[in-house]
């Protein structure tokens, strides 16, 4: 793909992607800095969230609670619950909640209702990729304008 080229993108781009447009905007990424840049993003953010500490603290929760017996089991039940808790739902009786705004206060990690640590991917982390993903996408990108019908 020469440098001044863009991949053309449909205004309504079908879901899933279609494995050209997927290709064409893999290569169009990796011939700019943007990877690099989008996980650098997501790097720092979870860390500002203290997101790997508590992967690490709930896999060592799992592990010595019996409910996990092997890595692997440790890995599938992080992917689900990262994906299944929801940080921004109301707390049942009895749930802690760090104030997130309060970074430096010492304060223990999310945890739920049940005494597990939250392992959901923070919002901010989300937003800022999401950000560095448009950053990325908008010099390699044209978006086909769709004719008014009339």
């Amino acid at each position: 793909m020469a440098a001044d080229e863009r991949v053309i993108v449909p205004a309504h781009i079908p879901k899933p992607l279609p494995n050209h447009l997927r290709s064409e905007l893999t290569s169009a990424l990796l011939s700019t800095s943007a990877i690099p840049v989008i996980q650098s993003t997501l790097h720092e953010a979870s860390q500002d969230a203290e997101w790997t500490t508590s992967v690490r603290l709930r896999a060592k929760q799992l592990i010595s609670s019996g409910q996990a017996t092997s890595s692997q089991d440790v890995m599938e039940i992080l992917l689900k619950e990262s994906v299944e808790r929801q940080d921004d739902q109301p707390v049942p009786p009895g749930g802690i909640r760090r104030m997130r705004q309060d970074r430096d206060s010492g304060a223990e990690p999310v945890k739920q209702a049940d005494g597990a640590i939250s392992v959901k991917f923070p919002a901010r982390a989300i937003t800022e990729g999401k950000k560095a993903i448009r950053a990325a996408l908008d010099p390699v990108i044209q978006v086909e304008r769709t004719r008014a019908t009339g």
